[in-house]
């Protein structure tokens, strides 16, 4: 089985210490810049997670909204919360590690990983359901 899940954990992880307090004590932006991210690889990872489980190839991309859309075109709907905050989320993958202009925000980003922890828990119940039957 894939080890996508996990990895998706771990950044989710990465980006809430790079967030928290006791791992940005000081509140560096650029540290809530990695944060971002992270919490896009999250996100994404699950995405290409579910698509794994669902036997859909899918693309090597950072483009959650053609992840979405491939997945949604299978039968699988994501939250509309997710689709609609897709295109931004997708444009941290770059704008974080490579644009002087992008200063990521602390709540957005908790956003986010509130975001994955909702699929992540779908993808989970939707496995178990799959595995019940």
């Amino acid at each position: 089985m894939s080890e996508l899940l996990s990895r998706a954990d771990t950044d989710a992880r990465i980006a809430r210490l790079l967030i928290s307090p006791e791992g940005n004590p000081e509140g560096d932006g650029m540290l809530f810049d990695q944060a971002a991210y992270h919490a896009e690889q999250a996100i994404e990872k699950a995405l290409k997670y579910q698509s794994e489980m669902m036997g859909i190839p899918y693309k090597k991309t950072h483009n959650l909204v053609g992840l979405i859309a491939d997945l949604e075109k299978n039968g699988y709907t994501v939250s509309d919360d997710l689709r609609n905050k897709a295109f931004e989320i997708s444009n941290w993958e770059a704008s974080s590690r490579y644009s002087d202009d992008f200063f990521a925000v602390k709540d957005d980003i908790e956003a986010a990983l509130r975001l994955f922890d909702d699929l992540k828990k779908d993808i989970l119940e939707r496995l178990e359901t799959a595995i019940s039957e």
